[in-house]
């Protein structure tokens, strides 16, 4: 068999594999939702899912540092794919430079601005579900995880990219002709690769 067969197969293959994840989540669930922030590749995950239920609820956790670019992308990408954006901020807080990672400040800035408006967003939309664009080579920590897991509050993960390649969403944004957004600054993980604290169990985050 040619090397170009493989490859095709193997695309076809992540791409079942995807859709069967958030129709096996949706089938299952009665309030799920998408978790986004508008990175450079995040028109690709809401597409797929859109694909198959359009008008999904979509969080994202707005933690006022993004820049002009990541909010000129998120109004295009939204009104581009008829997104059904739910928009949750801190509450009450300061912008301030973020602090360093051995900062002892650290573990509650980040729960300031990301994980508790992502709970409070669960929490008001009464999620059941959650759908995540994680994939395996992004951190250490992706690497081990399940497509399918319980967290320890009940919620149902499904991360239906977790096998993609970067080929794969390289191809898939470019046959579906997606746009790329500009660099997202994530104040909560100082350094590549590591986690915000969205993606550990929440009872621990």
């Amino acid at each position: 068999m040619a090397s170009d067969d493989t490859v095709e197969l193997n695309y076809r293959h992540q791409l079942a594999v995807a859709r069967h994840a958030i129709q096996s989540t949706l089938a299952i669930s009665c309030k799920p939702i998408v978790s986004t922030k508008f990175s450079e590749e995040s028109a690709i995950f809401l597409h797929l899912v859109s694909q198959v239920q359009p008008g999904i609820a979509v969080i994202w956790v707005d933690t006022g540092y993004n820049t002009r670019a990541t909010q000129s992308f998120a109004s295009e990408i939204t009104e581009r794919l008829d997104i059904n954006l739910h928009t949750f901020e801190p509450l009450d807080h300061t912008i301030i430079m973020p602090p360093a990672l051995d900062d002892p400040e650290h573990a509650a800035f980040s729960r300031e601005v990301k994980v508790e408006p992502f709970q409070r967003a669960l929490k008001t939309l009464r999620a059941d579900a959650w759908l995540s664009s994680i994939r395996r080579y992004q951190s250490t920590h992706r690497k081990s995880q399940p497509m399918f897991q319980t967290l320890s509050d009940g919620m149902l993960k499904t991360s239906p990219l977790l096998d993609w390649t970067a080929e794969t969403m390289t191809r898939y944004r470019l046959e579906n002709q997606l746009p790329l957004g500009a660099p997202c600054f994530d104040p909560t993980k100082g350094e590549a690769f590591r986690e915000c604290g969205l993606h550990l169990d929440r009872s621990t985050a």
